[in-house]
């Protein structure tokens, strides 16, 4: 998946009209007459995996298309304290309007790919693919859905119109799986696969009579799953979800599923720390930066 300015714009646009509304009122009134061209960069004060870098660059060219941007980190590269992401020299009033634009951008999305990189290297020993699913912020899903690429795992369904997902509501509605099956085969196009969401057993077992190409164990514990893998027997996708985290996903890849989608990349995501200071680092982050690399340097040592 890859994003493109016009594909971004207008979530960078709506982003400024909701951080500038009439105006800045204290950089308007500081930079009136006279708009000097300065320097900035925004670098790291914490660990994680850089995403976003086109969304800030956007916010700023909106700003100040004169200014110029040099991009020192490539998307998905490790970061870490003091590890410059941009550097910028644009007008002075472009700073004060675009940094908390720019910075949260960059923050939210390092934060969805940093979680998705750990679970990633969880079950690295794995064959698994490890997906999102539609769980995040309403109007945003493409954009975090970009940065758990970034992070390396795969996206699951965009919206209701990628794929068939048999739901247990929808079950309720048709009166049970098969007839929920044979209503989809008879109406919905032939380039589908239809998945279904099996909370049990019997569910798995009436899913693959029905001959479908896709079974979710929708939380199920281990035991279960290993019991609906030998079921399945590679008839069809297997694909484990719900309440899935850190603490689970090792064991829920080892049973072989082929698939777990992980609500748990984008719902509940920590930013990473990121600043913007014109001129020089300021001196307090240059003393926040030194203390995070002699932390690091020392859990290295006793590690």
């Amino acid at each position: 998946m890859r994003l493109n300015r016009f594909m971004i714009r207008p979530l960078v646009e709506q982003g400024l009209r909701e951080e500038l509304n009439a105006g800045d009122t204290t950089g308007g009134f500081l930079v009136w007459d006279e708009d000097p061209v300065q320097t900035a960069q925004i670098y790291a004060k914490g660990d994680g995996v850089a995403c976003g870098l086109l969304f800030a660059d956007e916010t700023i060219k909106l700003i100040d298309p004169e200014a110029e941007i040099e991009h020192c980190v490539d998307e998905g590269a490790e970061i870490g304290p003091g590890t410059v992401l941009l550097k910028i020299r644009a007008k002075a009033s472009a700073f004060f309007m675009i940094e908390r634009a720019a910075l949260d951008w960059i923050q939210q999305l390092s934060g969805i790919a940093t979680k998705t990189r750990r679970y990633v290297n969880l079950v690295k020993h794995t064959k698994v693919r490890l997906t999102d699913t539609r769980k995040g912020w309403p109007g945003l899903r493409m954009v975090q859905k970009y940065a758990v690429r970034v992070g390396g795992a795969h996206n699951h369904i965009f919206n209701l119109s990628n794929c068939v997902l048999v739901k247990d509501n929808h079950i309720k509605i048709a009166g049970n799986i098969r007839n929920a099956i044979e209503i989809l085969r008879s109406r919905a196009q032939h380039t589908f696969k239809i998945e279904v969401e099996c909370e049990s057993l019997a569910m798995v077992q009436e899913a693959l009579d029905c001959g479908v190409e896709i079974i979710m164990f929708d939380n199920m514990d281990l035991d279960e799953m290993r019991e609906g893998l030998k079921l399945v027997n590679k008839r069809a996708i297997t694909e484990a979800s719900g309440g899935v985290n850190e603490s689970t996903i090792v064991a829920i890849a080892e049973t072989g599923v082929d698939v777990i989608s992980v609500g748990d990349l984008t719902h509940t995501v920590k930013a990473v720390d990121i600043s913007l200071d014109v001129k020089d680092i300021k001196p307090s982050a240059i003393r926040t930066i030194e203390r995070l690399k002699t932390q690091a340097s020392s859990s290295r040592a006793t590690g």
